[in-house]
């Protein structure tokens, strides 16, 4: 029912769309088609009357410019993209109320509302095009529409609740999928309304077919579909971890600029194509051109796919996505004939579409569920927020400056675009990284690792240690602790510490970042910590620090490091370097078992920041430096 509703609700979008360019035509400027067709030159007045009979629809707002019923009040461009500005302000206030209204209640009952009240803006703006022929009118009937039409946010929301890890995906994809599906049959639908007559004087009609699938829908929904509540988490944690939060910050703004860079795309295939290229404008060609885009859109899925497939994670394809619009745009600036200029249009938004849905599946990643709605939303009214105002902006260099080509505003979008290029590269190193597939680390009988000596388990490696320690703390038993030791005896087997110990910190890399982006992993592994001190064998702290200075000593002494009895200040202060501090300096050890989630996070986003300073050592060194996987053992063992 969910999928259904999505389905039907797109539908809707997908009819409406094609006409606004033929609705616009007697706007005033040069680029209108009007204007264009007035402008042929060698064609008498019964000429030009008969190609405006065929290319523009009866319906076309016209009449005293500004006038309730009259010619829009704007230019041609301008008319057409201050329609779809009140559209996407209606969605993005829609989607943040919408969306919150899902982490609360639940998603039927907003999939409810998206669905009744889109009856009215169907109305709404069948009225304004057939019976008042209202400019005014059939712009509210689009914010309307739109503020109620996120059905398909508020379903990603709910499989993003229900759901987890690659299933959770597959919902998700299906959503796109099906969003996708419902704008192509959509345009299938329309496409006897809008060629019979060629000029779309029957176009209107189509509109009952949406909003009769859209009443059927609302009926299923109501009285078919039950949520299963029961397997949504129960919400305790209103707050995003701090991780998580960047990632989804910087999401939101990449994702906001990019749609905003990428109307410059739209714009391309809209008004300058009209005016370049006017057989382009009526409302048949412009549904062909939307039929070819959803078919790029499917293709990018797959292309979406393989690029996950061979290790790139979502923010990489993002950028990739966002660069590749940039480059489209650039390349529309050179003059060509409309073939080329279709087909290049099209490439570049094979991959352009790649950073539009990274940045839904980043959320859906990356927010705690209970916030899904929440960071959806924001993300939705972000993006819709910046396709509102960007499209006025470029709408009016484009009329104002008066280059067919559209050089000028294609330079500005360009700008923007690259701005959100800037945005998303970071997000390549800071999404979490799945761990790659064990290799042969089966765990055995815990009997065999309580067997082994010190320096067997010391060997082991470190995905192992924490697989094998949980499996001692679930059998009530105490963990396996190793002490400092002999230097002397451990020294045979120093390099397969540092041959160990990339493979570790990589291992270690990746659970931290992934648990500091889940409020729920982190409070777990508290639990874990507090649990393992508890069972965890008493040490002799003296003992300790004593065996932990001779075998520093010893290893400076072997290693070439001389004079550090009567030189300890560089000594002291490149230890300082390699361990700086994660906590204030002020003689009081931090209880990790105890302290609060937010700094118990902190700690950690600290902890994973040396991390990768080492890390990144050891990349420019080639061989991985030895003991930086012990810095986990350590945070946990204090």
């Amino acid at each position: 029912m969910t999928i259904l509703a999505v389905f039907a609700d797109i539908l809707g979008t997908a009819i409406v769309s094609p006409a606004l360019s033929s609705l616009c035509a007697y706007a005033e400027g040069d680029a209108s088609p009007y204007s264009r067709i007035m402008a042929t030159p060698n064609a008498t007045d019964a000429e030009k009357n008969a190609m405006v009979a065929e290319l523009i629809s009866p319906y076309a707002f016209k009449g005293p410019k500004g006038a309730w019923n009259g010619s829009p009040p704007v230019g041609y461009s301008l008319s057409m993209n201050l329609i779809g500005s009140f559209g996407q302000i209606g969605s993005a206030g829609g989607t943040l109320l919408l969306g919150r209204l899902a982490d609360k209640i639940g998603a039927k009952n907003p999939i409810q509302i998206c669905l009744f009240m889109g009856i009215f803006g169907y109305i709404m703006i069948y009225a304004a095009g057939m019976w008042v022929g209202s400019y005014y009118l059939f712009a509210f009937g689009m914010l309307w529409n739109n503020f109620f039409g996120n059905t398909a946010g508020v379903a990603m929301v709910y499989f993003g609740q229900v759901f987890e890890g690659a299933e959770r995906d597959l919902y998700v994809g299906i959503v796109i999928g099906m969003a996708m599906l419902g704008m192509t049959i959509g345009s299938f639908i329309v496409m006897p309304f809008v060629l019979n007559p060629i000029n779309g004087a029957n176009f209107f009609q189509a509109i009952w077919i949406a909003l009769g699938l859209t009443v059927f829908a609302l009926v299923l929904v109501t009285f078919v579909l039950v949520p299963p509540e029961s397997k949504v988490e129960e919400k305790t944690d209103e707050k995003t971890p701090a991780l998580a939060k960047r990632i989804l910050v910087i999401t939101v703004i990449a994702s906001a600029l990019d749609s905003g860079g990428d109307e410059g795309t739209r714009m391309a295939r809209g008004t300058i194509m009209s005016t370049l290229y006017p057989a382009w404008s009526t409302t048949a060609r412009q549904n062909f051109l939307l039929l070819a885009m959803i078919g790029v859109c499917f293709i990018t899925v797959i292309v979406l796919t393989g690029l996950k497939k061979i290790g790139l994670n979502l923010g990489a394809i993002a950028t990739i996505g966002v660069l590749a619009t940039l480059a489209t745009q650039v390349a529309l600036m050179v003059e060509m004939n409309d073939v080329p200029y279709v087909i290049i249009w099209h490439c570049g938004k094979l991959f352009g579409f790649l950073s539009t849905f990274c940045s839904s599946f980043i959320i859906q990643e990356i927010a705690p569920k209970n916030l899904l709605g929440y960071w959806n939303g924001w993300n939705d009214a972000c993006t819709n927020l910046a396709t509102a105002a960007t499209p006025i902006i470029f709408a009016t260099i484009y009329d104002s400056i008066g280059n067919p080509q559209g050089v000028e505003m294609l330079a500005c979008t360009a700008a923007v675009s690259f701005l959100s290029f800037v945005a998303y590269a970071p997000l390549g190193a800071m999404m979490p990284k799945k761990l790659p597939p064990p290799k042969k680390m089966e765990v055995q009988e815990l009997s065999v690792y309580e067997n082994m000596s010190d320096a067997e388990w010391s060997q082991l490696p470190l995905e192992i240690v924490d697989k094998v320690t949980m499996q001692f703390i679930e059998a009530g038993k105490a963990p396996r602790a190793v002490t400092w030791g002999d230097y002397q005896a451990e020294r045979p087997t120093l390099s397969g510490l540092q041959d160990r110990s990339a493979m570790d910190f990589k291992y270690l890399s990746t659970s931290m970042m992934t648990m500091l982006t889940d409020r729920g992993l982190m409070l777990q592994e508290q639990k874990n910590y507090a649990k393992s001190i508890e069972m965890m064998p008493k040490v002799d702290r003296d003992k300790a620090k004593t065996d932990m200075g001779t075998w520093i000593a010893d290893y400076f002494d072997d290693a070439g490091y001389i004079n550090w009895e009567t030189q300890s200040p560089i000594f002291k202060a490149m230890l300082m370097s390699a361990f700086p501090p994660i906590d204030a300096l002020d003689d009081i050890k931090p209880e990790y078992a105890t302290m609060p989630i937010d700094q118990w996070e902190e700690q950690l986003t600290k902890v994973l920041a040396v991390m990768d300073s080492h890390l990144a050592s050891e990349q420019r060194r080639v061989k991985p430096i030895g003991g930086v996987g012990q810095i986990f053992t350590w945070i946990k063992k204090r």
